[in-house]
């Protein structure tokens, strides 16, 4: 016959007993709510537009994790990237597959979503309008370094439109002459990130029209051109070898050889009269260590502007070599 518990028996009992109900309580809580710390879907899309030369997995699928395997996996490269404007078509089971070689990924994903995603690359177009606004500004940008004119290109044959990679997109352009002036031909090379994304040319037409000397009544051999016999009229520079520019090049100037009326006088057909003279008294300038050093001298021979003439140093009773820069000045390189 068993003896009844005492009080203090049962209530040590009873405490036992709801300590155990709690922890078999938190064990079907948690197991009911708990899942894999890893578990996530990833959802394949039907169609994605990229911007860059490679696609990854987040670009063309949405993963319902911000864990960092589940970000890890998202940056994982699965394809390259079609041409600007174009389309490619991938096969998902492929990726998954790929991805599963390259990376460890948890039994527990889930792949879902479409089968086949349709991925086309964002590109910009490139119009004949554009490029024609390329080299337009390219001549604005050099008209500093030209003579004052109105410069205008016509291409032959515009370049159909294209597209090139979107991005920070700069061009650099290139005339067939150096000096701009009579180019025949433009060639654009367009860079993203200093890569080359696009080089080609374009034919035309350089227009550069600019106000030059253009003799009003025919002019003979020594004629002395008056204001009266010449006129400033708007022509191509680019047809022309040595236009004037300014009416003062020409006033007062000896024809050297016949101008027809309606002529463009050419500089080579007038006479400049020489800015030093035989037996002038000059002033030779001559730079040494950042110092300016001058002397007086007596002008071997007649000299234009930029020609080189002998002058006779009168301090030192030498004769030297300097280029005419300005009426009675001679430079010379010490």
């Amino acid at each position: 016959m068993q003896k009844a518990p005492t009080g203090q028996q049962s209530s040590q009992r009873q405490k036992k007993n709801m300590g155990v109900f709690k922890v078999i309580l938190l064990i079907i809580l948690f197991s009911g709510t708990a899942s894999p710390c890893h578990a996530f879907d990833v959802t394949f899309r039907t169609t994605a537009t990229i911007p860059g030369a490679s696609i990854t997995l987040g670009e063309i699928a949405d993963i319902n994790s911000n864990s960092e395997l589940a970000n890890a996996l998202a940056g994982q490269t699965v394809a390259s990237s079609p041409a600007a404007g174009q389309k490619i078509d991938l096969d998902t089971t492929s990726i998954i597959q790929k991805l599963s070689r390259a990376v460890t990924t948890p039994t527990d994903i889930k792949w879902r979503g479409a089968r086949t995603v349709t991925v086309q690359r964002q590109g910009i177009t490139i119009s004949p309008q554009v490029v024609q606004e390329i080299i337009n500004s390219y001549l604005a940008e050099k008209t500093r370094e030209l003579p004052d004119a109105s410069y205008t290109f016509t291409p032959k044959d515009p370049p159909l439109p294209f597209m090139v990679p979107g991005g920070d997109l700069k061009w650099e352009v290139t005339p067939s002459n150096p000096g701009i002036i009579g180019s025949s031909r433009f060639s654009l090379i367009g860079r993203i990130n200093n890569q080359v994304v696009k080089n080609f040319s374009v034919r035309g037409t350089l227009e550069a029209l600019a106000p030059v000397a253009v003799a009003v009544s025919s002019l003979r051999r020594d004629d002395i051109i008056t204001e009266a016999q010449i006129q400033m009229e708007p022509r191509d520079l680019s047809t022309l070898r040595a236009p004037c520019l300014q009416l003062n090049q020409v006033i007062g100037k000896k024809v050297l050889r016949s101008i027809q009326a309606g002529s463009v006088i050419d500089l080579a057909s007038i006479e400049f009269p020489p800015m030093v003279k035989k037996g002038e008294l000059v002033k030779i300038i001559g730079q040494k260590n950042g110092l300016e050093l001058t002397a007086t001298g007596i002008a071997r021979t007649d000299g234009k502007e930029g020609e080189i003439i002998k002058v006779k140093n009168t301090s030192s009773d030498k004769d030297i070599f300097g280029r005419v820069t300005a009426p009675g000045l001679v430079e010379v390189q010490i």
